[in-house]
């Protein structure tokens, strides 16, 4: 299969120069997680900018300094494995298709294939996530402070994390879109020591300061239970790619808790876990 078949054409693209308050509009009004960047003149592909990194990065407010520049790119006609392997090896939820001028002409998402590929592919109600889903997973107590569980989530490396109670059951999940969508830029006055240049400056002020303003990213005090998602959608090792490629596409998210028996915890399974499938086919 190749790439064009699944790719989204003319997607919305953000030229350069611009500033972080120009891409929060365009986030707030596109509902997108990300956006390639173009150079204004040429056209050319700069990289790619995400509402995590805009939102992570309050005090800067020149977009090229938050742009993702290494970003995978593939031409309209290669082979969808080509794609895949691109999104794993570099650790990227997509790829930007471009033409031979660097142009884009379109960009492909682990979502893109999940809801155009493996969701339609009856062939894989054969191939059970066993082979592919994570035994290794952060997870964040119910009573954890917002800024704690983002710091969490961002060590797990993932969109989403478990929620668990006092007994180590899960209770929930939550994603960075709960973490920050509450979440408010403020300016703040904070001050730094300043080394003596010489022996004379020193001895007139022994222990010099400097006042500056910041923008910090500040989140509600209140704990982590009182916004995620108590309503998880849970998925099992014999689980089929199918199976939990339709979960995703339905209740829209990207990741599913592993549970055994009567509940109990075992792992996490992400789209981006289950398009390793296509390379073994």
């Amino acid at each position: 299969m190749r790439v064009k078949t699944l790719m989204t054409k003319d997607p919305v693209v953000i030229e350069l120069p611009a500033t972080r308050e120009y891409a929060l509009e365009l986030f707030r009004k596109h509902k997108v997680r990300s956006f390639p960047v173009i150079n204004k003149n040429t056209k050319s592909l700069v990289g790619i900018i995400s509402i995590k990194r805009v939102l992570l990065h309050p005090d800067e407010d020149q977009l090229a300094m938050l742009i993702r520049r290494d970003v995978p790119v593939v031409k309209p006609d290669d082979d969808l494995k080509k794609a895949v392997r691109a999104m794993l090896e570099m650790d990227y939820r997509r790829v930007i298709v471009v033409d031979d001028e660097n142009r884009v002409l379109g960009i492909l998402t682990v979502g893109d294939i999940v809801r155009r590929y493996l969701a339609k592919n009856e062939k894989l109600k054969e191939v059970t996530i066993e082979p592919y889903y994570q035994r290794n997973v952060g997870v964040v107590w119910r009573g954890t402070p917002l800024k704690a569980a983002l710091k969490a989530l961002l060590l797990s490396n993932s969109m989403a994390i478990p929620v668990i109670d006092d007994e180590g059951n899960l209770v929930g999940m939550v994603d960075e879109t709960d973490l920050l969508k509450d979440s408010e830029v403020v300016r703040i006055m904070k001050q730094t020591s300043l080394a003596a240049l010489s022996e004379e400056e020193w001895m007139l002020e022994s222990n010099p300061t400097l006042l500056f303003e910041k923008a910090e990213l500040q989140l509600p005090k209140k704990p982590v239970g009182e916004i995620m998602n108590p309503n998880v959608v849970v998925a099992t090792p014999h689980m089929s790619v199918y199976d939990v490629a339709q979960k995703m596409v339905q209740y829209h998210i990207e990741q599913l808790p592993v549970i055994r028996g009567e509940g109990e915890l075992v792992g996490i399974v992400r789209d981006m876990d289950i398009i390793k499938v296509i390379l073994n086919k």
